[in-house]
């Protein structure tokens, strides 16, 4: 549903970005984000790839969407892949005014927001001044930590701790924090 809403942003302006994602120095893969304006309306995507071996290869594929209308956040899509396989999926979208959420395989869950900012937005800009994010693989708030000049700390409801690095406004790279590795995705 929320991807049918995007086709009909083809003709506005988009502004895509591409960042290498690094595991021990070497690139397996790579994040393609969009943002795409029309009129009151903001569409972000995101794909990425990566080949890692943990044990074994795993070719991880994840997709993202999120659209905010007036500035609120409206619908949001998050999966991931391993081997083909749904590791996890969610997906928020408003109903007369409310959110509903569905994260596979949990079932309905209380997707309520009450920040204007997701994962997806902090790609496109910094975060100043935030101090939550709405994590759309997780349909919920997390905690982010200014811990030093353009640099952010985002807990997610797992523990884990995404390190967000900005120049300028500018995202540059996150250090996503994983079970068993560590990856690193960096502006190309």
């Amino acid at each position: 549903m929320l991807l049918w809403a995007f086709a009909g942003l083809h003709n506005a302006a988009a502004q895509p970005s591409t960042f290498h994602i690094l595991k021990g120095g070497s690139v397996v893969g790579k994040v393609s984000v969009d943002r795409t304006v029309k009129g009151d309306r903001v569409a972000y995507t995101m794909t990425s790839l990566a080949q890692v071996v943990v044990i074994w290869t795993q070719d991880i594929r994840t997709s993202m969407a999120a659209e905010y209308v007036g500035g609120k956040l409206q619908s949001c899509h998050a999966v991931v892949l391993v081997n083909d396989e749904v590791r996890d999926s969610s997906n928020m979208y408003s109903v007369q005014g409310r959110k509903v959420g569905y994260i596979h395989p949990d079932g309905v869950v209380n997707a309520e927001v009450n920040t204007s900012w997701t994962t997806a937005r902090m790609y496109y800009e910094e975060p100043v001044g935030q101090r939550s994010i709405y994590v759309e693989s997780a349909l919920k708030e997390c905690p982010l930590v200014a811990t030093g000049a353009g640099v952010y700390h985002l807990t997610l409801p797992n523990g884990h701790v995404n390190q967000y690095v900005y120049r300028s406004g500018v995202l540059h790279e996150i250090l996503v924090d994983r079970t068993f590795f560590d990856l690193v995705f960096r502006r190309v």
